[in-house]
């Protein structure tokens, strides 16, 4: 049987509760699941025979610290064949062209890619509650199931055939976005009245924005790396961790919220499956 990796990093969590539900609706195969770290013990992926890479798109582009994941990978010898999925907030714009086109250099064959309007992270915490930004988008259960299938076919056949993201030429559209997004840099706050010192933070940021106090007990934040993924936000398990005195008391998307729509995305799966 072929060896399948569902390989994947994630914010608050909208990338891993796909790669999560990839993972069980994939039982049969027996898939691996893996977050990505940083630094990434590469040489385990020669041991698959597929990999299914999956990241958030934040402003139209990959991750900083997915560009330096890919960026940091060995050259493979012999291809390894990749299905690249990501979820976005707003628009995945050419996330997807401009990651494949680095993974080709690294000698990885893309053999599809996938897209799932998630919850905006981001928007929740700074725009009014809008009921679209709470779930995922209502064509994702039919998308998953054409990706599923996909993914099969994949790992049925004894060929790795590559194919091409398109440009997106309309995706010139959303640079306005894209710069200003960028150019923001929040400073997120902790209140000490409300920390509880877990250091949640501190182990779960892929790019070490966080560290423990050397003169206080609360975990200090420094912003210059930071890609705004929120996700210290939305599971500090105390509210401390805020952007503002308003978003403290923002609906947070926690390990909780994921953990319904997971279950939402499996019943409506296993609900289509039955009516097959």
């Amino acid at each position: 049987m072929k060896r399948v990796l569902i390989l994947y990093h994630s914010g608050a969590g909208s990338t891993k509760t796909i790669a999560e539900v990839y993972r069980e609706t994939l039982h049969d195969l027996s898939p691996d699941l893996m977050p990505i770290t940083l630094p990434f013990p590469y040489e385990i992926l020669h041991h698959y025979d597929l990999i299914i890479l999956g990241f958030p798109t934040y402003h139209g582009e990959a991750p900083s610290s997915m560009v330096q994941f890919v960026e940091s990978m060995p050259l493979f010898e012999p291809q390894k064949a990749v299905f690249l999925f990501t979820t976005y907030g707003l628009y995945p714009a050419n996330a997807l062209y401009h990651l494949g086109k680095m993974l080709k250099e690294k000698n990885y064959v893309l053999s599809y890619t996938a897209g799932y309007r998630a919850p905006a992270t981001d928007a929740a915490l700074l725009l009014p509650p809008i009921k679209p930004l709470f779930r995922y988008d209502k064509n994702t259960v039919k998308k998953l199931n054409n990706h599923l299938e996909q993914i099969r076919k994949c790992i049925e056949s004894s060929l790795v055939v590559e194919i091409k993201p398109r440009f997106r030429l309309h995706a010139l559209l959303n640079y306005p976005n894209q710069y200003f997004g960028k150019r923001v840099k929040h400073q997120l706050s902790v209140d000490n009245t409300m920390c509880v010192q877990c250091n949640r933070c501190v182990d779960q940021c892929i790019l070490t924005c966080w560290q423990s106090g050397s003169s206080s007990l609360v975990p200090v934040y420094d912003n210059t790396h930071c890609e705004f993924c929120f996700k210290c936000v939305h599971h500090c398990p105390a509210n401390a961790i805020m952007l503002s005195s308003k978003t403290k008391i923002r609906p947070k998307f926690n390990q909780v919220f994921y953990q319904k729509r997971k279950d939402e995305l499996l019943s409506y799966l296993n609900n289509e499956e039955i009516r097959r």
